[in-house]
């Protein structure tokens, strides 16, 4: 089963099932400083592979580089966020007289090695989610898939859940040394997301990601390709699922720094072409994104979901000069 599978369905048979409305939470962006570098012939490639990092660091769905498939991936983490707190306690408060708020550790083995162990803050004693529950999962060599290995940790605070008008719910998750590693791909996640999730029908989920302060994500790829990406305070995700095309469509946007790179550029979404991934796909088949200099553009545009295309325009007068087509892989 693919990651934003197990992430929409974890999601819905968690928060959805009969929650009343609660406040929710959620704080104010500084006000950008822009890009402090320009994108030329000799880092435009590092930009590329910067800004699918940073976009896949706070994607909802693991959309841009998925890394792998199974259950451990930065994909499932956020199937995980807002699963139904009952499922894990039911078996502590089932042998306890009356209940307790805070329940763990418990542990479990990862469907090939290692093991996660689980705390959970059940702040209203009710069993589900509520405002100011608060989950904690660490992660020890665990591989749900031979070859893909996480450790590290992340806790979830639930800040907004509702069942009408619309079914939502939203969450703050921060990540301490939270890594993903595969033979081809590394990434370690550290910082605080705000999380917010939408069903506005029966076949559409909205989904948004936004960095709270600096998000840094280590990266590192089979092609040689190592950086610590920042994204900055506010730097969002946008995406909808279409269970009935089983595709998702997204945005992303802010300011992210590279270390590889020299400094930060702004990635900004293009007009009527979101990135565009189905569920048969690994990587997106169709539409672009843009990171601006100071005075120059890079165009990274989904060729197919196989290859990428990146186009440059280093002297910011409207036209591209040159470019580079890679895989997918290779990119990220």
């Amino acid at each position: 089963m693919r990651t934003r599978r197990l992430l929409l369905n974890a999601f819905s048979a968690g928060v959805l099932l009969g929650l009343g409305a609660c406040g929710g939470g959620g704080g104010g962006s500084p006000q950008p400083v822009g890009p402090t570098i320009d994108i030329g012939p000799s880092n435009y490639t590092i930009v590329g592979s910067a800004t699918a990092a940073g976009i896949s660091g706070v994607s909802p769905t693991g959309l841009m580089a998925p890394l792998g498939v199974s259950s451990s991936g930065p994909g499932r983490l956020m199937a995980l966020w807002l699963q139904p707190v009952s499922k894990r306690v039911a078996r502590a408060s089932a042998q306890r007289p009356s209940p307790l708020t805070a329940h763990g550790p418990f542990q479990s083995a990862c469907a090939v090695a290692g093991t996660v162990t689980e705390w959970d803050y059940d702040n209203d004693e009710s069993g589900t989610p509520s405002v100011g529950d608060v989950i904690t999962l660490a992660y020890n060599n665990c591989q749900d898939t031979v070859g893909e290995t996480s450790n590290g940790s992340f806790s979830m605070n639930l800040t907004q859940v509702s069942a009408a008008p619309v079914p939502s719910g939203s969450a703050q998750v921060t990540f301490n040394q939270m890594s993903y590693v595969t033979p081809r791909h590394s990434m370690t996640f550290n910082g605080s997301m705000k999380f917010d999730y939408t069903n506005p029908s029966s076949t559409l989920e909205t989904y948004r990601t936004t960095a709270l302060g600096s998000v840094t994500i280590a990266v590192s790829t089979h092609t040689g390709y190592a950086d610590t990406v920042t994204l900055q305070d506010g730097f969002v995700e946008q995406a909808t699922y279409d269970s009935s095309l089983g595709s998702t469509v997204s945005t992303a946007s802010g300011l992210l720094q590279s270390e590889a790179a020299g400094g930060v550029v702004q990635v900004i979404p293009v007009a009527g072409t979101p990135m565009t991934q189905y569920d048969t796909d690994a990587y997106p088949r169709s539409g672009a994104v843009q990171a601006d200099g100071m005075n120059s553009t890079l165009l990274i545009t989904a060729a197919s979901a196989t290859n990428v295309r990146l186009d440059l325009d280093a002297d910011g007068n409207g036209t591209f000069e040159s470019g580079s087509t890679m895989t997918w892989d290779d990119l990220l």
